[in-house]
């Protein structure tokens, strides 16, 4: 992977369009995305989503513009993160393997409505 950094967004779920807000939220800074990866974390629609973005001299304003978006509970910045892998088996009868990768890291910045936070 390119030089860059894995941010994590702590969101609420309204609509199919939270993937298209987090997303332009960077593209519109001309900072780029190079994976994303998002998972439901309790039935009250709460999701974190993982982005390994570009570094980018643009990066701290669009995390900052994020942290102010509607639905977005927390924005956090790792540093080193490293990835661990939790396979899974499909229960539908086939012996395919998913691996899911979840970054791990030391948490060097966290933003909630255009703040620092912890």
């Amino acid at each position: 992977m390119t030089r860059g950094r894995v941010v994590r967004v702590v969101c609420h779920y309204r609509d199919a369009s939270i993937l298209e807000n987090l997303v332009s939220t960077f593209r519109k800074l001309l900072v780029d995305i190079e994976w994303f990866y998002g998972r439901m974390v309790d039935e009250n629609g709460l999701y974190e989503v993982y982005l390994g973005v570009r570094e980018s001299r643009n990066f701290l304003t669009a995390v900052l513009d994020l942290s102010t978006t509607i639905n977005v509970q927390s924005v956090e910045v790792f540093d080193k993160a490293d990835f661990s892998s939790h396979p899974s088996v499909d229960g539908g009868g086939t012996a395919e393997v998913v691996k899911i990768y979840i970054p791990r890291g030391s948490k060097s910045e966290c933003y909630s409505w255009g703040e620092k936070c912890g």
